[in-house]
């Protein structure tokens, strides 16, 4: 079966189980040939998403050759930024493969919808945050439209403080780990949910937590950024449609299984709080919230510290598992003195992609194209980064 949006439903697709309201009510059970007025009926009630038979969907390998793509034409398919690895015998015409979690598209009409949704919320105070909920299975449909989802190493960079990207972010990452784990749907949309409003307390504030450690802060202003879990939880609170387990969870993101966290200070940190916080720790320090920015090897390093300690050893690992150490593009030192670029990841790799080298060891520029393959090439290492 397969995961779709109601605006991807079409009449004609059959439902592979039953589409329950939020108090369980069945609206149309599985095996339903859905028609034009169920889907208006179900836009109505509010159903996002549904389960449909595989078999309802156009055939995945076409008995007729497939046209060329048209230049300039980009099909809307994960498998596209996501590339098989280009073979040796062709490692001369490799290109960089950036891997992302989420299409381009999806994540900036993610974002938008976040800020625009935070922004009514927070001076309004409207009804319209429920809306929030649309976005969450938006991006849980398409993490899971690549089959291979869970098994790949993705590229996360380094950028500036935006709490809306940092939300969708964090949210894509956390989804991405809890399915992995293999927790149940509400779960996965619980944590995806809570990931898009963890920081709504922010919001609240007037002081700048960009780019800078807030344990740098004066006393007062340090207390007052610590308050932004109880300021976002107290916001939502009383919102009906936000499960208790999503609640706590933006209530103790940035608590620690040792009691080292805030605002409470409690080592009773579930299982779905850790993988939001996971997230929400790494993706602080690569983009300066509440932190100083750091490059995102440096990130992972933090954690790997911290596994065990602040969270779960397997939440951590999952985590290390999916998330490139060194990221496209990065400029690397080997340890043959080498200086290369990074051009793409390798499955199941994170620390050893494949590198164009552009400096030779004496810090000469390349006259000719060489590349290795750290999975191949095991006795290259990446020794640093350069910057």
């Amino acid at each position: 079966m397969k995961l779709v949006t109601i605006d991807n439903l079409k009449e004609g697709d059959v439902l592979a189980s039953d589409v329950l309201l939020e108090d369980y009510t069945v609206v149309l059970g599985k095996g339903t040939v859905i028609k034009e007025q169920f889907i208006t009926k179900l836009r109505e009630l509010e159903v996002f998403t549904v389960y449909i038979e595989e078999t309802a969907e156009p055939s995945a390998t076409p008995e007729k050759p497939t046209p060329p793509a048209t230049p300039g034409k980009t099909a809307p398919s994960k498998s596209e930024p996501k590339p098989t690895p280009t073979p040796p015998n062709k490692a001369s015409k490799l290109s960089m493969e950036e891997a992302k979690i989420l299409r381009a598209d999806v994540e900036e009409q993610a974002k938008n919808k976040i800020k625009d949704l935070l922004d009514l919320h927070t001076y309004q105070r409207t009804s319209g945050l429920k809306k929030i909920a649309e976005t969450a299975q938006n991006i849980i449909v398409d993490v899971m439209e690549d089959d291979a989802v869970i098994e790949k190493v993705y590229d996360v960079k380094e950028r500036s403080a935006d709490i809306y990207e940092h939300s969708v972010q964090v949210c894509s990452i956390a989804t991405l780990i809890a399915l992995k784990l293999g927790l149940t749907e509400k779960q996965v949309y619980d944590i995806s949910l809570s990931s898009l409003i963890h920081d709504i307390g922010l919001r609240y504030l007037v002081l700048r937590y960009e780019d800078q450690d807030i344990n740098c802060l004066p006393a007062k202003e340090q207390e007052e950024y610590k308050k932004h879990p109880i300021y976002g939880y107290t916001a939502i609170k009383n919102e009906t449609w936000i499960s208790e387990n999503a609640k706590n969870i933006v209530m103790n993101h940035h608590e620690r299984k040792d009691g080292s966290g805030y605002p409470l200070g409690t080592d009773l940190v579930s299982r779905m709080t850790q993988i939001v916080g996971v997230c929400d720790e790494f993706d602080e320090l690569i983009c300066g919230i509440g932190k100083a920015r750091v490059r995102v090897h440096e990130a992972i390093n933090n954690l790997r510290n911290y596994s065990g300690v602040w969270y779960d050893d397997d939440i951590v690992t999952t985590f290390l598992q999916l998330i490139a150490v060194y990221p496209v593009g990065s400029r690397v030192r080997t340890n043959q003195n080498e200086v290369g670029i990074v051009m793409r990841q390798n499955p199941h790799f994170p620390e050893r992609p494949v590198l164009r080298i552009v400096e030779d060891k004496y810090g000469q520029p390349m006259r000719k194209d060489k590349f290795v393959d750290l999975v191949k090439e095991t006795f290259v290492v990446i020794q640093s980064v350069v910057k």
